[in-house]
C-alpha cells in the first residue's frame, strides 16, 4: 500500500501511528492492530465497501458492539449491491455486443 493512501487513512480515522514513535526521517510506525487494520481495509474495499462503510465497521469490530445479526445484514445488503451492478453490466455488455454487431454488419455491407 502507498505511503499516501496510509497517511490518507490517518486522515480520515481509518488507522493511527503509534504516539511518540516517530522514527528517523518522519517515518511513522505502526503496531499490529494498525496493520490488521489496513489489511481488513483492503479486503473491505476489494468487496466493494465504501471508506465510510469500513469505518462504521472498524468502529463496530474495535468497540465489540458488531453483533452477529449486524454482520449479516451489512454482508446481506452487499450481496444485494453486488448483484445490482453485475445485472446492470449484463445490460451494458449486452448493449454494446449489439453495438459491435451493428459496426460488424456496416463493414461487410461496405466492404
Amino acid at each position: 500500500m502507498s505511503r499516501d493512501a496510509i497517511r490518507f487513512y490517518e486522515r480520515i480515522g481509518l488507522i493511527k501511528p503509534q504516539r511518540g514513535q516517530e522514527g528517523r526521517h518522519g517515518y511513522r510506525r505502526y503496531d499490529a492492530s494498525a496493520v490488521r487494520r489496513v489489511g481488513l481495509i483492503k479486503q473491505a474495499k476489494a468487496l466493494g465497501f465504501s471508506l465510510g462503510e469500513i469505518q462504521g465497521l472498524l468502529d463496530a469490530w474495535a468497540n465489540h458492539t458488531f453483533r452477529p445479526e449486524e454482520k449479516r445484514a451489512v454482508i446481506a445488503e452487499k450481496i444485494e449491491v453486488i448483484d445490482r451492478k453485475i445485472l446492470e453490466l449484463q445490460d451494458l455488455s449486452n448493449e454494446l455486443k449489439l453495438a459491435l454487431a451493428g459496426i460488424r454488419d456496416e463493414c461487410s455491407q461496405t466492404g
